[in-house]
Formats: structure tokens, sequence, C-alpha cells
């Protein structure tokens, strides 16, 4: 039987509209598409134009993987309820686990009931993947006992090759020594001389960063607040060089105050001085912005006020009471707002935030509030910040390591492993 190109065109186009109406085997969803017909040539030959759907996942898991001991969720969402889940390994093809979806909700927006398969009991290590009727499976995902350990070692060997090599900034760094600051116990001591190698990473990009003869040394107050913070941090271990870094810090800042303004970056690096050397010029400076805290409920969203504030309130030298209360009120208000509004910014099947960057710094201020109050729904919030980076989203995308700081991810991961210690 014969065809005329006209006829073969119709047929063609019928075929494109039955795939279309395929969704995947049951096993993901077309998020978008887009097709366009017009009528060309001699014989009106439909020409079709057709973005191919992106397609994603109804089962949304944390694609890094989770801490075999420890709370394990993925999100279900199907057009119909989901009953129940199945964890399967990925090697033998064998069931290991069963559950049901619990808190099955309907989003009348999307048209979708959206659940949770808790496989928290589930203790077994290896390389799995969940499996639902109706909706299919998900991506594979990896069960570890060092699970955030493992993710740390990776980290923190990247950032010792970023160390030597100068390609890491003083932002980075400052974010690096609070995690040394705050969790040196979870960090590793390869060479057992009882320092931390994360911290030999930051004393040699130091060292190499003031000898470097053809990229010039940074001038500027992040600058000092490294250097200063470094100083505090090390001197347990070689005071000499500690104080070597405290003079050259305090020698940049003194170049640099007379053309600087009243910023974060400033305060922050007055900070640092003060609790490493306690100096009371160092503590006027600093009193000088008491009226602009007061009256400011926002300046939290300055990393460098931030950290400022955490080690104004760590110092033991001689400080304002009044300030230092000012600083606990706002860290703790800030905690309880991110807390509320955290469903929202990670909700798997929304996109209701600002991005990989924005939320790393809410996760960076949440982590701030957690290490003053130390609340439990906090850990666990930070952790869904996690498995949202990780794939746990709208778009059951991966955006670790590639997106953001890996310093912002190292802090969130040492907190992880800190808490995973303590039980």
């Amino acid at each position: 039987m014969r065809y005329s190109r006209k006829s073969a065109g119709i047929l063609s186009l019928l075929l494109l509209f039955n795939s279309i109406g395929m969704n995947a085997c049951g096993q993901a969803t077309a998020e978008t598409g887009h097709v366009s017909i017009s009528m060309t040539g001699m014989e009106n030959t439909p020409v079709i134009n057709y973005t191919v759907p992106t397609l994603t996942p109804n089962v949304l898991v944390d694609q890094q993987g989770y801490a075999a001991v420890g709370e394990k969720q993925a999100v279900v969402k199907g057009r119909q309820p989901v009953e129940t889940f199945r964890l399967v390994d990925r090697e033998t093809g064998e069931m290991v686990y069963e559950g049901t979806v619990k808190q099955t909700d309907y989003n009348g927006e999307l048209s979708l009931y959206i659940g949770t398969a808790d496989f928290t009991d589930y203790t077994g290590e290896g390389e799995f993947y969940l499996e639902c009727d109706n909706v299919g499976r998900s991506l594979t995902f990896s069960l570890k006992e060092d699970h955030y350990q493992e993710l740390l070692e990776a980290l923190c060997t990247d950032v010792h090759d970023r160390c030597q090599d100068r390609s890491i900034t003083e932002d980075e760094i400052i974010t690096l020594l609070e995690a040394c600051e705050w969790y040196p116990q979870v960090l590793a001591d390869d060479n057992g001389n009882d320092i931390p190698d994360l911290l030999e990473s930051i004393a040699d990009w130091l060292e190499k960063t003031a000898n470097d003869t053809e990229k010039p040394e940074p001038e500027n107050m992040c600058y000092v607040a490294v250097m200063a913070k470094f100083s505090y941090l090390y001197q347990k271990y070689d005071v000499q060089y500690a104080t070597q870094c405290l003079q050259h810090a305090s020698s940049v800042y003194t170049k640099l105050m007379s053309t600087s303004g009243r910023d974060a970056e400033k305060f922050m690096a007055l900070t640092e001085l003060y609790r490493a050397a306690g100096l009371y010029t160092y503590r006027n400076q600093i009193l000088e912005y008491k009226d602009f805290f007061e009256d400011n409920t926002s300046y939290l969203e300055e990393t460098a006020y931030l950290y400022g504030s955490m080690t104004y309130l760590a110092t033991r030298q001689p400080v304002d009471v009044d300030l230092c209360t000012v600083f606990m009120e706002s860290i703790r208000n800030r905690g309880e707002e991110l807390a509320k509004r955290s469903h929202n910014m990670i909700d798997a099947v929304m996109n209701v935030n600002n991005g990989t960057e924005d939320l790393l710094k809410r996760a960076e201020e949440l982590s701030c509030a957690n290490y003053v109050l130390y609340s439990y729904q906090y850990t666990e919030i930070l952790e869904d910040f996690l498995h949202y980076l990780m794939g746990r989203n709208r778009d059951s995308v991966s955006y670790y390591p590639e997106e953001g700081d890996a310093a912002d991810y190292l802090l969130l991961i040492a907190q992880q492993v800190s808490l995973a210690d303590r039980h």
C-alpha cells in the first residue's frame, strides 16, 4: 500500500501526539512541553516544532544518599493517592523494605497528591531506589553508615586543593574558620599532630598569600578578619605564628581604617581583632555601631554582620551587655523566623525560593542560631536543606556540589556529623 507525502505527514503527526500522551511508563511526569504546527509548502505538509518536555521522577530523593542510621524520607507525588512504597536493592532487584506513604495532602494548584515515604527503620547499606505502584521509581541513592563523614572528607580535600592554588576567596575562608571553631572534633587529623587538617590548609593559604610575589596580597577588611580569626584559633598550636598573623592583621587594618566607612566587613574585622588582641581601641570602635544595631532588624542579612555578632558573643574580653542582648535576641528571632518559613523555602514540589545561593545563605543564618541555642528542630530543618539541594526538589536536580560555595556546604555537613557523634 502506497502513501503520499501528505498522508505520511499526517500519520507522523498522529504518532507524535500519541507519544506525547504517554507518560514514561508511569515513572515520570512531563513538566513542560510545547507543540506548534504550521502549514507550509506546495502540498501543505505540516511542519511541527516540538520542544521535548522535561521528565522528572514522581518519587523524589536525596541523590547523594542518606546516613544508614537516621531519618530517611522521600517525597511521593501522583495524580491519585499512593498507598505504599518499596525500597529495592539496585544490585539484586530484591525488595528489602516496604512501608506506607504517610501525610498525603492534595495540592490543588498542581493537581497532585503529595505524600512521604519514610524508611528510617531500614538501616542496611548499599545502593537502592524506591518504587511505588502507578507513579514509578526514584533515582538511585546510597545508604552508608558514614554518609556525612564521607561527604565532609571529600569537601575538605576540595578545599585543600583550592587553598593550595589560592582559588578560594576570603569569604569562603571565614566560613571554613567558623566550621573549625564550632566543630573541630569532626575534622580529620590525618598526620596526627592534633591540628585539624582543614585549619592547616588555611594556614598554607595564608602563608602562600603573604609570600606570593606574582599575585598581590588582598587588602580588605575581610582579609583582616580572616587573619585575626585564624590567629585566635591557631594560638594553641603555634603561638608564634598566630601572633605574627595577628600583628599583620592589625597592620593591614590600620592601613585601611582611614579610608573605610562603617560597614559590615569592618565590624567583622573589629570583632575578630578585639577577641584576639583585647585592645580597647577595637572595643570602642565596635560600640560605635551600637545605635545601628538597636534600630535595625535586618542587619543579619549581611554575613559579615552575622559572623561578627557571633564572635562578639563568644569573646572572653569585656563586652557591652546590652549589645550582647541585642545580638542574642536578633539571632534567636531570625532562627524562629527561618524555621517557620523553611517549609515553603524547601518545598519539594513547588518552586518558592530564590535559588541555591539564597538557600545556603538562609541555612547559614539558621546554623548560627542553632549553634547559639541548639535546637533539635533547627538541626532537622538544616538536614532538610541539604536533602533539597541534593535532589529532593521539584526538578529532581542535585545542585551539590556544583552550585553554591563549598564552604557553606561544609559548615552544614560538619554540623550533621557532629550531631551523629553526639548520638
